[in-house]
């Protein structure tokens, strides 16, 4: 049997050459389980995150179902927000998206950091973002100076007022759209949609009722039955990763938290940002990534929400939720942000490398190596 220094070396070796697609932030699952913040305990977790900022964002554009790839900039946001939520020690069960890539695609580049690639993606279109009709690519500036600021707004964040309605030969129509049109199922057939089809293919053609333009109330009337009969069950018991757009996103947090018809076009919906709904203390919170200001009142001020951000944070409701956070003098805890454990902790798991994150192996030293290349009997591992 190899001796001891000799299964040393080989452990040290194998330490050093394990190949991992992302380096893990923790060193052992009691390290991992010590670093857990404030939210470990909270129950099954829903985290909504709009998708990255795109170039259409970044160009202020109509955008829509209009399938636009990430900017850049929007991949970092990904990026950094699947650290954060490794950074916390949440774990993905499930993920839920919609048929538009700058979504997809954000869920791909959390899950790649929280190393979960491997876990369910449901993808489905009624998570699709609004569909804007006919002011889908066309600048906002543009829209507001030809048509005015009221009709704008109205246009942009009303809850029953529709955009103009987009043709049905026009490239943003989901009927033209391959896609759609071949894997849809869940959507009914228009008679006037296929007798158009019919005239302008020479054939008999079935043509389903899909949207021209919608308003949020129209968005919601999708995107919120498959969240109650697909996503909440699933969410009784596991936690949640649902990335999608803005419209869809501040539909569901309507929804969620009973925000009335009058004030959601006041709410801002960031990009990239991991949004944590707790189901059992029926409440929207923020992670903490060290930046937030201490004072609860102050911190909420980092980000854009728009003028009903107290809507959107509301305080723990003992009368709705048993599960209310109590801190130690018997008052409920109403801090929007879970906060990280104290910094001594952090300092014990993290590495402070500026080149990694994971804490540097102990190195094998020439002599080891020379009594490893002369043992006859040490198993050396593959490099």
């Amino acid at each position: 049997k190899p001796s001891t220094k000799k299964n040393k070396i080989v452990n040290l070796l194998n330490k050093q050459t394990s190949v991992s697609s992302t380096p893990s932030p923790f060193r052992s699952i009691e390290e991992e389980e010590e670093a857990r913040s404030m939210v470990d305990d909270k129950g099954p977790l829903i985290i909504i995150i709009r998708h990255g900022k795109t170039t259409a964002n970044i160009l202020g554009i109509f955008t829509g179902w209009e399938d636009v790839p990430l900017a850049a900039e929007g991949r970092k946001e990904a990026i950094a927000a699947g650290k954060l939520l490794r950074r916390h020690g949440i774990d993905i069960d499930v993920v839920y998206t919609s048929w538009l890539s700058r979504a997809i695609e954000t869920a791909w580049l959390v899950l790649t950091e929280m190393d979960s690639l491997w876990i369910p993606l449901v993808k489905s279109w009624r998570l699709n973002e609004r569909h804007y009709g006919s002011l889908t690519g066309l600048s906002k500036k543009m829209i507001a100076q030809i048509h005015g600021e009221a009709q704008f707004k109205l246009w942009r964040r009303g809850y029953t007022q529709r955009p103009p309605r987009v043709s049905s030969f026009s490239n943003h129509y989901p009927g033209n759209d391959d896609k759609y049109v071949k894997y849809v199922k869940d959507i009914g057939f228009s008679l006037r949609e296929s007798v158009a089809r019919s005239l302008a293919d020479g054939r008999i053609t079935f043509a389903r009722d899909f949207c021209k333009c919608e308003s949020l109330k129209d968005c919601m009337d999708r995107t919120i039955p498959f969240y109650t009969q697909v996503i909440a069950p699933v969410a009784q018991n596991q936690n949640v990763l649902i990335a999608s757009s803005e419209n869809a996103i501040r539909g569901m947090l309507m929804h969620l938290c009973e925000i009335p018809e009058d004030r959601i076009s006041e709410v801002e919906i960031p990009t990239g940002l991991p949004l944590v709904y707790l189901p059992r203390m029926k409440c929207l919170r923020l992670l903490d990534d060290g930046q937030y200001d201490p004072d609860p009142a102050k911190a909420l001020e980092r980000y854009n929400f728009g003028t009903a951000v107290e809507l959107l944070f509301q305080p723990c409701d003992p009368e709705k939720s048993e599960f209310c956070d109590i801190n130690p003098d018997g008052s409920i805890n109403n801090d929007p942000i879970f906060r990280l454990a104290p910094e001594e902790k952090k300092q014990k798991i993290y590495s402070t490398s500026s080149t990694n994150n994971e804490k540097s192996s102990p190195s094998l030293q020439q002599s080891d190596l020379a009594d490893l290349q002369h043992s006859p009997d040490a198993a050396v591992p593959m490099i």
